[in-house]
């Protein structure tokens, strides 16, 4: 008789999301614990303040659609942009190409790119249109040279930066923290 190993059934899905979410194991920081970390950073500034790139979404040569692979970090911002303490804040989506084709046609794919996640967002996770502002800069401001294909692909994203008043939201993780 043989004896079969047998994977429990929620096992499954907890392995696919490490093994499918393994490139952010290099950032270690979700978007909520980056946003939260730049709240108490600025936490005595007045009125909107600009709160930092909180993630970039990378691309494959020549697209605009998203890699699924950003889903739950991109799930997990848009909820926590959702909340009340958030709603005043805005988001600017700010695309950009490798150095492969025209300046043109990169400025083109850069927009394409910023304003398909900007409709992902809204479509997908519900955010309000009037919250995200979207644009594409081509290849203006490389993270890294365009030599190596691995740089190439690390200058192929949209970077989503967030702007708004913290004053809401400090005081809303001042509480939770006075009650721990």
């Amino acid at each position: 008789m043989k004896k079969f190993f047998r994977i429990p059934v929620c096992i499954v899905p907890v392995l696919f999301l490490l093994i499918n979410t393994a490139p952010f194991a290099q950032t270690k920081k979700s978007p909520f614990e980056l946003l939260k970390k730049q709240e108490i950073m600025h936490k005595d500034s007045k009125g909107g303040v600009f709160l930092g790139k909180i993630m970039a979404v990378n691309y494959k040569q020549n697209t605009i659609e998203v890699d699924t692979i950003y889903y739950p970090l991109l799930l997990e911002l848009t909820d926590v942009l959702k909340t009340p303490s958030r709603k005043n804040y805005s988001v600017i989506l700010k695309g950009y190409t490798d150095s492969s084709a025209s300046p043109k046609s990169n400025l083109r794919l850069s927009n394409k790119r910023a304003k398909f996640l900007k409709t992902l967002m809204v479509e997908k996770y519900y955010m309000k249109p009037e919250r995200i502002k979207a644009k594409g800069f081509g290849i203006a401001d490389p993270v890294t040279s365009n030599e190596t294909p691995q740089g190439r692909r690390l200058n192929r994203r949209v970077e989503i930066h967030i702007y708004g008043d913290v004053s809401k939201a400090v005081r809303f993780t001042e509480k939770l923290e006075g009650i721990k």
